[in-house]
């Protein structure tokens, strides 16, 4: 009996082996055939079978991963967040479950929920070079330039192939005034990816800013030539054309990426004092009255507009321009209600003097 017992148990482990494995194949079928619509962009087709996968293998850390990026993708920055909250919870050192709640929560605007999680990523793995760039992006959109840069630097330590990287820190060193460090870095991203167009595009800015328009425009050229979709390619030409004092050509350019790109508030913008170099008042008029309507808080458009609206005798107009940008804390529009009004803007305001 006791033999009989002792085959019979053999037996209903192999079959509960047997069963698991089928299981657990099922739950990974589902999983690569999420993958497979992921690659494709079929990001619902791919939840659906993350979601099966799940179902099976409710312990399936990756397929939650893989769908919070899936949601991430879809804008669902809440939905991702769960799913790799679901990841970590499971397994604590899964370095890419930080890093895409890390670019979750950047999306949200949560930059320190975002930098934690990057860090984390970090010390889970210390090669992880996307990690770093994309701390180092962060630190950069919060004006923390050293802290970038050091990241940019550790990233490209880690992998001296990551043309992004060279990129970035590229970006950082335009925003601290350093044209020539930031030419060396886009030059450096586009010699590993010929295919970069955003390198082309900021490496011709810096040299508009140093004044080389040759150059800048043969940067602006090949980005387009490698993107005809690019509407910043197409502004900074404006802006350089601009620079020049060629305002046809600059207008035509910001023409073509307001055409691309409707809601390029600065495009508008920079077109509108192009109009305004040429005495097209109302043409000025219409093009800053479009950028503070993608941008309520454009303080330099409502200046503007109120200055052309002053031109043309307009007042009511142009002292309400000068308030909006006054409040928005332009301290040049408080010197015109001043100039208009002869009294300090503050003692209007207080007692509402219109």
């Amino acid at each position: 009996m006791k033999t009989k017992l002792s085959i019979l148990s053999l037996f209903m482990f192999i079959l509960s082996s047997c069963v698991q494995d089928s299981v657990a194949q099922d739950a990974k079928a589902y999983y690569n055939r999420g993958n497979a619509y992921f690659d494709q962009g079929k990001y619902e087709l791919a939840i659906t079978n993350y979601s099966s996968a799940i179902t099976i293998n409710p312990q399936f850390a990756n397929a939650y991963c893989n769908r919070g990026l899936s949601y991430n993708m879809q804008g669902k920055y809440q939905l991702a967040i769960a799913d790799y909250n679901s990841a970590i919870k499971i397994n604590s050192q899964n370095a890419i479950a930080y890093y895409n709640r890390g670019v979750a929560y950047n999306e949200q605007g949560k930059y320190e929920l975002a930098i934690d999680d990057y860090t984390s990523a970090i010390k889970i793995n210390p090669q992880y070079d996307n990690a770093y760039r994309n701390r180092g992006v962060v630190y950069n959109d919060q004006g923390k330039y050293v802290l970038a840069i050091a990241d940019y630097n550790s990233a490209i330590k880690i992998n001296p192939k990551f043309a992004e990287a060279y990129y970035n820190r590229g970006i950082t060193y335009t925003k601290q005034g350093k044209y020539e460090l930031a030419i060396t870095d886009y030059t450096s991203a586009i010699k590993i990816n010929p295919q970069l167009a955003v390198a082309y595009c900021s490496r011709g800015y810096a040299y508009t800013k140093q004044g080389n328009y040759e150059l800048a425009f043969a940067d602006f050229t090949s980005a387009i030539s490698i993107n005809s979709k690019f509407a910043d390619a197409y502004y900074n030409w404006g802006v350089a054309y601009a620079e020049q004092g060629n305002y046809g050509l600059a207008i035509s350019s910001f023409t073509s990426a307001i055409k691309i790109n409707p809601k390029l508030a600065e495009a508008y913008y920079n077109r509108g004092v192009a109009y305004e170099y040429q005495s097209k008042h109302e043409l000025a008029i219409a093009d800053y009255t479009f950028a503070v309507k993608i941008n309520p808080k454009y303080t330099d458009a409502y200046y503007n507009r109120a200055t052309t609206y002053r031109k043309q005798g307009k007042n009511e107009l142009c002292i309400s321009d000068y308030k909006k940008a006054a409040d928005l804390g332009d301290n040049e529009a408080r010197e015109k209600l001043k100039e208009i009004f002869n009294i300090d803007y503050w003692i209007e305001k207080l007692f509402n003097i219109k």
